[in-house]
This record gives C-alpha cells, structure tokens and sequence, in this order.
C-alpha cells in the first residue's frame, strides 16, 4: 500500500473512480490517506478513520508511512477563519493551494512577524497569518462549551448545502457537525449512523445547548431545548430552525422523525 497527502485545498471523494460519481465527502488539504488501489486516473483511499472513496490522483503526493502514522497525533492548529487563509512561500510569495479552508487541521511549527509557518506531511513549508488558525491541543475540547461551539456555528448562517460537503464552499449536515467539532479537537466520524453511536444519549426533555440533534438520517446542533442549527437540502443551507410548533420557523418534520439527543460536551 501507498501513502500520501492532498495537495489541493478540497478534493472530492467519490463512490467510484468517475468525476460524475457521487460525492461520499470531501478531503482538506494535508489530509494523509492510505491508497488501496487505482483505476483510470482515480486512487481509492482509505482515511486514518477508516472512510474510504476515490480521488483524482493527480491531487496527491506520496509520504512515508511514518508520517502518515504520526500526522493525527502531530496536528495542533486548525483554520479558524471562516474565509480561509492565504498561503505564502518563506519568502513571501502567493504559493498553491493558494487558500486553505476552514477546518483545515495543520501542524504549526514558529510564528513571526505575524505569519505561522506550517509543516506539511509529506515535507515542505507554507506560511499563512497566525490570525487566521486556533490551535489545538489536548485538553482544547475539554473547555469547549455548547455556547462556544453555537457561537462558531453561526459563522456559516446562509452556506450552502451540499451532499458530501465539509466546508464553508458547502456543508452536508453530517460534515458540518463534524468539521465544527474538529475545530476544536473533537472527532466525530464521518456519517449521521456513526456519530449517533459517540457520546452520552440524553432525554428529549433535558436537551441543552451544544447537544448533537439526530433524526431520520440527518443531524444538527440544539439550542436550548428546542431549536436547531443545521444545514438541509430542503431548508436552505445553514439555517436555525424551531423543534416547537409554536414558531414561525417550525420544522414539523424534523420534530417528527427526532430520534435521539447526544451529549459529547
């Protein structure tokens, strides 16, 4: 088996190695991935997750094993900027990706003159501003509140939904969850039927604010006890939503097929 990083800023993961093949989910740039095989330009790769679909390989560069093996526990910042940050050679020159998402985990190394320089997986710098990235480390999701995780939810009021989405470009509602929680050093899995698995299960009537809201193959942010921040097909992105029938902004379905309120904070 081969190893390597993305080298681009999103890549799609498809379900078979074809550009109009649907997309499973995306990739951030430096994600390490593990390729299992190769077909027709595409690479299946497999996520130090255990997500797996297909990529243009034409957006990978190959990395040693150790690498791959260390780069979860060596990530210590993420892109905070809900804009995504621009990215400079050492010398100050614009240098692809050119732009790094929201959500992208990195490792950073030293910060001057207000730049952050970043070390890649496979070898090599960027710089980017350390305005622009929050760092992460051990005990960052133990002082994460649910207030503090609605407040960088409302960052992205109005984003687009998109099927396989994990950035502002476009979120699903499981790669939303997900890519806020990453944020701050939270790992989720990939899809609604696996997050619903992590966590503590808490009654309907003792939701709170930060609780993770599951329905029927879809899943969002409670605020307060009866109200959601979520991103659907059908309701317009990233919008808040009511679970009580007394609101304008009621959603009778979702409070029809609610399954189950998780408490990770």
């Amino acid at each position: 088996m081969n190893y390597a990083m993305v080298t681009t800023n999103l890549l799609d993961l498809r379900t078979h190695p074809d550009h109009a093949a649907e997309r499973a989910s995306q990739l951030l740039f430096g994600q390490p991935v593990m390729i299992t095989s190769t077909r027709k330009g595409f690479a299946r790769v497999r996520q130090p997750d255990g997500y797996a679909g297909w990529v243009d390989r034409r957006f990978l560069s190959e990395v040693k094993r150790t690498s791959f093996d260390q780069w979860p526990s060596r990530i210590n910042a993420v892109v905070s900027s809900a804009r995504g940050a621009a990215c400079f050679d050492p010398d100050g020159r614009t240098t692809p990706p050119h732009v790094l998402l929201y959500g992208t985990l990195v490792r950073a190394v030293r910060t001057q003159d207000g730049l952050v320089r970043l070390m890649l997986p496979g070898g090599g710098n960027l710089c980017v501003k350390s305005s622009h990235f929050r760092s992460i480390d051990r005990t960052t999701a133990k002082k994460l509140s649910g207030r503090r995780l609605l407040a960088e939810a409302r960052k992205f009021l109005g984003v687009p939904y998109l099927w396989g989405g994990v950035s502002p470009l476009g979120f699903d509602c499981s790669g939303f969850v997900q890519t806020l929680l990453a944020g701050f050093g939270v790992s989720l899995p990939r899809d609604t039927c696996q997050q619903i698995e992590v966590g503590k299960k808490v009654e309907r009537d003792r939701i709170r604010t930060g609780d993770i809201l599951f329905f029927d193959r879809h899943v969002g942010l409670a605020i307060g006890s009866s109200r959601i921040l979520h991103t659907s097909c059908g309701g317009g992105g990233v919008r808040i939503n009511s679970l009580n029938q007394k609101d304008a902004d009621y959603r009778a379905d979702l409070d029809r097929d609610f399954r189950m309120a998780r408490r990770l904070l």
